[in-house]
C-alpha cells in the first residue's frame, strides 16, 4: 500500500521531535546518563516530546533564519538550554558538561542544511565556532554520538561544496549575519524519511517540496508498506496536521551585536520588517 501526504515546516518539526524522542538510545541517555539538547527550533519539539509539556519553542534558539535574514536572538530572550542527567533537568549551559560525557551519552544538535550524500551543514557565527567549535571535536575524541534532526526543507545539492564558501571574515556584504559553515560527514541524521522508519517501520520517498499560502518550506512524501502500518502512519500524520507555525521572536537590528551589513544603520534606514 502507498499513501501520500504533505507536511508544513512546523508539522515536519513535530514529526522529527516525536521520532528522536522515541529512539531507545535517546531514552537511555535521558534516564541513565547525559542527554544534551543544543538550541534550535526543531530541538525544541524534541524537548516537548521528551517532557510531554509545552514550551516557548520560538525562544529555544541562538542563530535563526527569520524574516528573510540570518539573525541571532539576543541572550535576554533565549530560553535556558535543556540537559538531562539521569532523568533530571540540569540548570547548566551545555558546555558545562562536555568533559563529563562518555559513550552512551548523546548530544542533539540543530542543523541548517543536509544533502543527498548524508552530509549535514551547520552555520556558525559565534566566537570559536559556537556549539560546533565547543562540542564537535571533543565528542568525536570521546566517542559520544551526536544526532542531527533536520527537515528536508533544508536539502541542498552539496554541503561539502557549500562549506567551501563563506566565513565571517570572507563575506564583505551580507543581508543578515555573517557566518561560516561546518560540514559534518559522520553525524546521525534524522529527516522525515528516517522519522517515518523510526516510528512506523515504513519506507518513505521525498516526492515534492514547497508550496505557498502557509505551505512554504513544505515537503511531500509517499510512504509504502503493509496496509496496517501505512494506515497507522497516516492516522498519526493526520493528528500532526495543523501544527501551528512558531511565533516570530527577533531582536531589533539596532541592538543586535552580530556582524551584519545592516549593523550601524539608523532605524529609519532599515527595511520596515527588520526594525
Amino acid at each position: 500500500m502507498q499513501a501520500l501526504f504533505t507536511l508544513t515546516s512546523s508539522e515536519s518539526k513535530r514529526l522529527l521531535g516525536k521520532a528522536v524522542a522515541a529512539l531507545p538510545e535517546v531514552q537511555q541517555a535521558k534516564e541513565n546518563g547525559y542527554l544534551v539538547i543544543g538550541r534550535g527550533s526543531t530541538n525544541a519539539f524534541v524537548i516537548e516530546e521528551l517532557m510531554n509539556s509545552a514550551m516557548d519553542k520560538e525562544k529555544y534558539v541562538a542563530g535563526q533564519i527569520i524574516k528573510g535574514v540570518l539573525c541571532v536572538l539576543g541572550q535576554d530572550l533565549r530560553s535556558k538550554p535543556v540537559t538531562f542527567h539521569k532523568g533530571e533537568v540540569l540548570a547548566v549551559e551545555p558546555g558545562a558538561v562536555v568533559d563529563k560525557l562518555t559513550p552512551g551519552d548523546i548530544l542533539i544538535k540543530g542543523a541548517n542544511a543536509v544533502d543527498p550524500f548524508g552530509n549535514v551543514g551547520v552555520l556558525m557565527a559565534g566566537p570559536g565556532g559556537g556549539t560546533m567549535g565547543q562540542f564537535y571535536m571533543a565528542l568525536k575524541a570521546q566517542g559520544v554520538e551526536t544526532i542531527y534532526p533536520v527537515g528536508l526543507e533544508k536539502l541542498i545539492p552539496s554541503v561539502e561544496e557549500a562549506a567551501l564558501y563563506g566565513g565571517k571574515l570572507m563575506l564583505d556584504r551580507t543581508i543578515g549575519c555573517r557566518v561560516g559553515m561546518a560540514c559534518v560527514a559522520d553525524g546521525r541524521i534524522v529527516t522525515e524519511i528516517e522519522a517515518i522508519d523510526i516510528l512506523f517501520g515504513l519506507d518513505a520517498i521525498h516526492y515534492a517540496s514547497g508550496g505557498w499560502g502557509g505551505a512554504e518550506g513544505s515537503v511531500t512524501l509517499i510512504v509504502e508498506g503493509d496496509d496496517d502500518d501505512v494506515k497507522a502512519c497516516m492516522d498519526a500524520i493526520e493528528a500532526i496536521k495543523g501544527e501551528p507555525p512558531l511565533p516570530v521572536v527577533k531582536s531589533p537590528c539596532k541592538i543586535c551585536g552580530a556582524p551584519c551589513s545592516f549593523k550601524g544603520k539608523d532605524i529609519e534606514e532599515l527595511p520596515a520588517y527588520l526594525r
